[in-house]
Formats: C-alpha cells, structure tokens, sequence
C-alpha cells in the first residue's frame, strides 16, 4: 500500500510527487500513457520526430524561472528564441525567452520523473473511499511498463491499487468522471469549483514537408485567426534530424470539426497550412487533443480536501492559468498542502 497515489505524469503530476517524496512519503505515480509527459508529448515517425503538445515554455514568475534555470544549467531545457512567435511580430533578440525541451518537450516530464515510481500504461477507471483507505481500480494497457521493479501483479488486465490519499492531475473533466465513478463525494463548494473547469481542444497534424519551409528564422508561428494557430518546424527548433512539422489547429476550427473524418480533418489543415509553410504536406499522424486549453479561472488556491475522511487532492494547469508553468505550479502548492493535510493525520 502506498501512501499516496499520483494519476497523472505529467509536469503537474511529477512535481506534486517530488513534494511530497521530500516530504518522506511513498508514492506510486499512474498513467494511461505508454511514456511520461502529458502534454509534454512527442512521437517519433520513421526519421522523423514531433512535438505534438505544448511546443515551448515560458516563465512569467520567479519560482518557475527558478526551476527553468536549474533545468537549463541541468541540459533539459534551452532558450529557442527570443520575442513573439505571433505573425505580424518581429523576432527581436530581446524579447521575452522561450524555451524547450532538449531535444524534445518529452526530456522535461522525463527528468521530472526519473526518480519515481511511474506505471506506464495503466488506466484508472475510479478512486473509491473505504474504511481502510482509498481505492484506486485500473485497468492495464500492454505493454504495461515501470520505472521501479514492481511485483508481477503490475501486469494483470485489472488491479486495484491502496493508498492513503489520492491527488489528481488528469484534465478536470475525466477527475469528475473518476469520483463519480467511485462514488466519492467531494464537499459542495469544491464540486462547484471543478464543475466551472472548462477547456478548449486542439486537433493537430503531425506531417512531414515535402520541400523547404518558409516559416520565419526561429521556425515557429503562431496564427492570430483562421483553422490553424501555429506552426513549428522541428528541424529549427531542434526536436528532430529530418524533415518534421506540427500544425495545431484553432481552438474555433477544433471545436467545430473535433468529431470529423480523418479525411476531411487532413485535408482542411494542410489546405490551410501551405500557405505560412511554403511547402505542402504529407501527414503521418491526426491526434485529437480533448482537454488541450483550460479557458476558466479557477484560481491558484490548492485543491486539498477529506472525502470521507481520506485527503483528496486536485492539481494542473486549470488551477493557475494555463501553460506549462501554471500546471508546474499547480503541482509543488498541491503537493506541499497534501503534505501538510497528511501530517495532520485521519480525521476518521
């Protein structure tokens, strides 16, 4: 039995988990995906090698620039340019920094983690409150894999996982889904503060140019209106050694075509695409990204409850504004109040 279980590893997740590992806490961290990251996602197709979330970072507060730089002097992140990536914007070089993983986004939630307990692979169907704890039900993807030797339990279809507290790091919808499921009844005023959670999604190309790009000389641009929002040519920023791009879509076009064909969904972004590439397209990869933006104000205050009497927490970037930053944020203030609510001991 662990003494908290993490869902989530992404950035939100493996900071709230390193909170609380300093803190003396054993922890195991659970995820759907078959690596780390979240958000911080990448994906390698043939030579080639994607971003295929959040594309760059930036630091708008001091403890984030903080552990930017740590990371920096570290080799996990670089600065890619300076400036505003917008359209009409010049590249200045004394703009404000943005920065990215080294080579990846990927090597961020990676070196975040690299000291937890991580199941890869391992979906979370309901947390459950029981006299003895918390119940978390799974269901394992093959291949179910672990940072840390596990027992050969880990790779059953189904498991149920013990702990002493819950925190959740998932977009604020599929949290919802989980406690309902699991019959856990948050008190009234923080169910009315997750039900408020709203997000944009994003549908996005991953394609590889069929000629050179003419995407500006920091080969990233973001697009003010129109299907797509941005643009990056990941042989400038670094992520890949052969031709690759990502095309977001906007969050209006993606609303509107989430559910569309495949087909359709190709051939309407890399229509839209040409013209700020240069170049046409050949698509590898169409990921549908559901909970892409969080678009509501739900404050910097962290979410650290008792459900029948058992420490409950919630965290990402839905809690302080977005971004990468704002889900690193999320993390340590939630990781540290779980702390702190767990030396309180049971209110049982």
């Amino acid at each position: 039995m662990a003494d908290v279980i993490v869902v989530g590893a992404g950035v939100a997740g493996a900071l709230a988990a390193q909170e609380l590992l300093r803190a003396g806490h054993h922890l195991v961290v659970l995820d759907k995906g078959l690596a780390v990251g979240g958000r911080l996602a990448s994906r390698r197709v043939g030579p080639a090698t994607f971003d295929v979330g959040a594309q760059f970072l930036t630091a708008k507060t001091p403890r984030f620039a903080a552990h930017l730089g740590t990371w920096a002097a570290q080799g996990v992140v670089r600065t890619w340019f300076h400036g505003s990536p917008d359209q009409h914007e010049p590249a200045g070089p004394d703009g404000h920094p943005r920065f990215r993983g080294t080579p990846t986004m990927r090597r961020i939630a990676e070196h975040l983690t690299r000291h937890l307990d991580v199941r890869l692979g391992t979906v979370v169907r309901a947390i459950t409150p029981t006299r003895q704890g918390w119940e978390v039900q799974v269901t394992s993807r093959a291949p179910a894999r672990s940072s840390a030797p596990v027992s050969s339990a880990a790779g059953d279809t189904h498991r149920t996982f013990s702990a002493d507290a819950v925190l959740l790091t998932c977009p604020l919808p599929q949290t919802r889904d989980l406690l309902t499921a699991g019959a856990a009844r948050l008190p009234a005023a923080a169910a009315d503060r997750l039900a408020a959670a709203t997000y944009d999604p994003c549908l996005t190309l991953l394609a590889v140019p069929t000629g050179p790009t003419t995407l500006p000389s920091r080969g990233a641009l973001r697009l003010a209106d129109g299907e797509v929002a941005w643009l990056t040519d990941h042989l400038v920023s670094g992520a890949s050694t052969a031709p690759a791009v990502t095309i977001h879509g906007s969050a209006g076009y993606s609303r509107d075509r989430f559910d569309a064909a495949p087909e359709v969904l190709v051939r309407e972004l890399t229509a839209a695409a040409r013209g700020p590439l240069g170049t046409d397209v050949e698509v590898v990869h169409l990921h549908r990204w559901r909970y892409a933006t969080p678009t509501a104000e739900l404050g910097p205050e962290p979410m650290v409850h008792r459900v029948a009497g058992l420490p409950l927490a919630i965290a990402g970037d839905a809690f302080d504004g977005g971004r990468v930053e704002g889900a690193a944020l999320s993390g340590l203030r939630t990781g540290a109040a779980l702390a702190d609510e767990l030396r309180a001991g049971p209110t049982r």
